[in-house]
């Protein structure tokens, strides 16, 4: 569960955050004319298609839009009473439950530390907490974003109050601790990074007539809430349909190798949403134009479930293997599409996205939220660390292609970033072995992880032909730690630096029969990964082999 010590903010923060928020996103709608439809192969295909003029200016549209153009007026003051509400309880819970955080406590309620503390940097810091609680930041930063999302804020101004929420609690409420620089990261665009996606995929589903569709509505609880306040205006019952959208729920089975340990045989449940909010995209017609509002939004879910392997006992018990997530969005784009009558074409767009990608794997029981940092003792050496990281893709390229042929669609989207990432050290668990683990890096030592700044790309290509589906991918990333911030920056007597590396290839092949909305598939994939400590280097490779079932909607 998450802790609710981070999700916070006090009210004054949430009311700038609500004054300085202000609808960016804009522009006027082009005119259309209806022409036939195209039989193409993309779900979500409306009835009529556009045949598009190039606007004057250009300008954004679609159901990302912002409150004046859907015809909603912004809720600010609702947005900060609920806001304020949970600010109010996550204080509360946080000095209720002040014994758990003293690790934490470095700075006195006087002038002269917090003096030090506020305006000479000195408290600048990454915090020492465990993955756990550093990594549900992101989580708490997505609640903020809800509550300010869906009372009809514009993204941009949802990204706004919870950086000035989580900046505010850093270094009001929090008085005693350092300002923790991840904790900004992870709350403020971790916020974003999944709030936003998870705002559109949700909003679509509850305007759904199917009544299972309209039940998934509620893995956003917050827009639920709102919707039910709404539910006598007229306006809140609108919604403008996404050009296209891919959802599935999959079950399955994986077997999966990893270097040192045994062969594995996992239990797979997984989602997949993709949506294209572009209206017109997939329709006959010419359109060029800059997208000022979200375009893309997709969040992708893994779990792998089984028992823990035999022998293993320095392992955590429960039945989650592996659990991964990956989410991306798309705030701000250029758009061009020329399909003809016959539904030929290509559709191409290159915009500035950011993603968040979450990886852990079945975690040692040294990496625990009851362990205390300067209170209880370091893990016993060798550690058995597994993998696990928590990236925020801050901001890069992303292109989006789409060529649509005789009887065939193919997808291409390729994507860069500049990363902050929390990382496994890869090579920590070797190092542990050849080398004393005192006086490194507080994260490093106590929980096998470290801060780290780096760069990652991908590309994914999706091939639909008749029931026929193809998917391939291929991901690299390298990430390398960040000096000189540590909590306990002047008691670290080892602050060595740590690098580390992935590559991920993936295959996957399905067949979807004509008279139902499921689709049996198999797939293939292999990671590498790679780190480096010191003297110390590390390599291994995970290889995966699976095969599920998938319902499509």
């Amino acid at each position: 569960m998450m802790r609710p010590r981070r999700k916070n903010a006090p009210a004054a923060a949430v009311l700038l955050a609500a004054l300085a928020a202000a609808p960016l996103a804009g522009g006027e709608r082009p005119s259309f004319s209806l022409a036939p439809a195209r039989p193409g192969l993309s779900s979500g295909a409306g009835s009529a298609a556009f045949s598009l003029a190039r606007p004057e200016g250009g300008g954004g549209s679609g159901p990302a839009a912002a409150a004046d153009e859907k015809g909603t007026p912004r809720k600010t003051r609702r947005a900060i009473v609920q806001l304020s509400l949970l600010a109010t309880y996550s204080t509360y819970r946080y000095w209720a439950d002040y014994h758990r955080w003293v690790e934490d406590w470095q700075y006195e309620l006087t002038c002269a530390d917090q003096y030090r503390r506020i305006f000479t940097g000195e408290a600048i810091r990454f915090d020492s907490n465990n993955f756990v609680t550093n990594w549900t930041h992101v989580l708490a930063g997505v609640v903020y974003y809800q509550l300010a999302r869906t009372n009809h804020w514009t993204w941009e101004g949802s990204l706004l109050a919870s950086t000035v929420a989580s900046l505010f609690y850093e270094v009001v409420s929090e008085w005693r601790e350092v300002i923790s620089v991840n904790d900004m990261f992870n709350t403020s665009l971790g916020a974003y990074e999944l709030g936003e996606p998870l705002f559109q995929i949700t909003e679509y589903l509850r305007h759904q007539k199917a009544p299972h569709l309209r039940a998934l509505g509620f893995l956003n609880p917050v827009n639920e809430l709102n919707h039910w306040l709404d539910r006598k205006k007229p306006a809140s019952k609108a919604y403008a349909p996404p050009g296209w959208h891919a959802f599935s729920l999959s079950v399955g089975w994986r077997r999966a190798a990893e270097t040192g340990r045994r062969t594995l045989n996992d239990g797979l449940v997984g989602f997949d949403g993709q949506m294209i909010l572009v209206p017109e995209y997939g329709r006959p017609g010419e359109l060029r134009r800059t997208v000022r509002t979200t375009s893309l939004a997709e969040i992708s879910f893994a779990g792998a479930f089984g028992r823990r392997p035999p022998g293993e006992d320095g392992l955590s018990n429960g039945f989650a293997e592996e659990i991964d997530l990956f989410a991306r969005t798309v705030g701000r784009a250029w758009y061009r599409q020329r399909i003809d009558a016959l539904g030929r074409g290509d559709v191409f767009s290159v915009g500035f996205g950011s993603a968040l990608s979450y990886l852990r794997k079945r975690p040692s029981l040294a990496d625990s939220r009851k362990v205390q940092v300067h209170i209880d003792p370091l893990p016993e050496t060798p550690t058995d660390f597994r993998d696990k990281y928590a990236i925020n893709h801050i901001v890069g390229p992303v292109l989006d292609w789409t060529r649509f042929g005789r009887g065939f669609k193919l997808r291409v989207v390729a994507d860069a970033y500049l990363d902050f990432a929390l990382m496994h050290a890869f090579a920590f668990n070797a190092y542990s072995a050849a080398h004393p683990i005192e006086g490194l890096k507080t994260t490093l030592s106590y929980f096998g992880y470290a801060y780290a700044l780096g760069g990652s790309a991908s590309v994914r290509a999706d091939l639909e032909a008749g029931g026929l589906w193809l998917r391939g991918l291929v991901s690299a990333g390298a990430w390398d730690s960040w000096e000189g911030l540590d909590r306990f920056q002047s008691e670290l007597t080892n602050d060595v630096g740590v690098s580390d590396a992935r590559f991920r290839g993936l295959v996957k092949a399905g067949w979807k029969p004509r008279s139902a909305p499921l689709r049996l598939w198999v797939g293939l994939e292999g990671v590498r990964r790679w780190g480096k400590i010191g003297d110390v280097r590390a390599a291994g490779w995970d290889t995966r082999a699976s095969a599920g079932l998938s319902y499509l909607f």
